[in-house]
């Protein structure tokens, strides 16, 4: 576990707005190490010393990267720096008389805010930073204020404060994960038309912005952070599916010529790249096996069970013991598709990390994790031919197949996915999802 104690400010206040205290590990390694993927890939050669280190990390890197992945005692200790936070970002507020014309202690006042998820005084806070003639810390302010606006649910208001960093700074990763947030909050929104045409506006600059790194074999590096290759990869192909469901053009086609290139051989980036192709190419296509066959997790034995994915809809949700957020995502899933056969699918191998055999502590672990589960999800153990066959590699995962093709296959990393699968499976608006806990 990472110490709290070592974050900055400014890397909680980025943390809290964004993402909520239930998503405290993602961000934390978004501001500090690079993203990686997140599945052991099997290569017939052997990487460099640097790329096999980094491929056999990957599966320890996912699981630190997983929502809700503090302890009780971690929760706690945050929570009363929160409620302090907000106290104090409250009183201050009130009385900014004596530091009104002090540059850093108006910056430190949204900092403050922002980690006591005060939005409001947070955005007046930032504003009267941001007029201050020529500021020190205007890029982290700016990326502040779209983090108060989300907080506002003002993706509207936040898109603009993008549009200054593009035109004022050179794009870096903390640039690419306020994009990122933005996108995340008005992907797929009902709350208005403007919301998703700001994701899908925004998804192109994104594009455009990273495409030709990638292009030249980079990684996007920032002040503070960096975002690893493959990372920015998935998220090109993350708009791609958005541009795709919202029956835009995408631009899958150029993005498949991205891992052919010589200069990702060798390189842990690059299985990575080629398994979030491929989920995406999959889409619109037949389903690559007519039946699922697999053994639900059943009282005290495992029944075998198979599932047609041929015949009406079928929604599989692919998931490992180490990715904490699942319960959470299937509880939305639940909620608004109460009437909806929901498997939630899983191998030994994806598990144990070892051959694909029953496990008696894997069972063990499954049988506990199942009752954080909603009671209408069964928990299906598959073959692992067949659970890779979805080419599935973050976790949790959404499926949907209808009649035989694939209308979604990708990670439900953030709310906007969420209400993207949700909005393709029951064809009606999707207004708010669980609250982060």
């Amino acid at each position: 576990m990472l110490a709290l104690g070592r974050l900055t400010s400014t890397c909680l206040a980025s943390w809290v707005a964004w993402q909520g205290l239930r998503s405290v590990i993602i961000a934390l390694l978004l501001l500090s190490i690079n993203r990686t993927g997140v599945l052991c890939q099997e290569l017939s050669d052997p990487l460099v010393p640097t790329e096999s280190y980094k491929a056999a990390m990957a599966p320890f890197t996912a699981t630190r990267s997983q929502p809700d992945d503090l302890t009780d005692a971690d929760k706690v200790a945050l929570g009363i720096g929160i409620a302090r936070a907000a106290h104090d970002c409250t009183s201050l507020s009130n009385n900014t008389a004596r530091f009104s014309e002090d540059s850093t202690e108006l910056f430190a006042l949204g900092q403050l805010c922002i980690f006591g998820q005060q939005f409001e005084p947070a955005r007046v806070a930032l504003v009267r930073y941001l007029a201050i003639p020529q500021p020190l810390e205007r890029e982290q302010a700016l990326v502040l204020l779209v983090r108060a606006f989300l907080g506002l649910n003002a993706p509207d208001s936040a898109e603009p404060q993008i549009q200054s960093l593009l035109h004022d700074y050179p794009y870096d990763a903390s640039i690419h994960m306020a994009i990122d947030a933005v996108i995340d909050r008005a992907e797929a929104s009902d709350y208005s038309s403007v919301f998703n045409n700001i994701a899908l506006r925004l998804c192109q600059t994104q594009t455009a912005a990273t495409l030709p790194i990638l292009i030249r074999g980079k990684a996007l590096e920032g002040k503070d952070s960096s975002v690893s290759a493959s990372a920015l990869f998935r998220d090109a192909v993350r708009c791609a599916a958005l541009a795709r469901a919202s029956d835009r053009p995408d631009n899958l086609s150029q993005l498949a010529a991205v891992p052919q290139q010589s200069n990702w051989a060798g390189t842990a980036d690059l299985a990575v790249m080629q398994t979030a192709l491929r989920r995406q190419q999959m889409v619109g296509a037949a389903i690559p096996l007519p039946i699922l066959r697999g053994k639900v997790l059943g009282v005290g034995s495992l029944i075998p069970r198979t599932v047609s994915l041929t015949n009406g809809t079928a929604l599989l949700v692919p998931f490992t013991l180490w990715s904490p957020s699942t319960p959470e995502v299937l509880g939305n899933l639940v909620r608004f598709a109460p009437q909806q056969s929901i498997y939630a699918i899983t191998n030994w191998r994806a598990n144990s990390g070892r051959e694909d055999e029953s496990s008696r502590q894997v069972l063990d672990q499954l049988r506990s994790w199942q009752l954080s589960l909603p009671r209408h999800v069964s928990i299906l153990i598959v073959p692992d031919a067949e659970f890779n066959s979805f080419a599935a590699d973050t976790f949790p995962a959404g499926i949907l197949v209808r009649d035989g093709r694939v209308l979604m296959n990708s990670p439900l990393s953030g709310n906007g996915e969420q209400r993207l699968l949700l909005k393709l499976l029951t064809k009606q608006p999707v207004q708010q999802l669980a609250p982060a806990h």
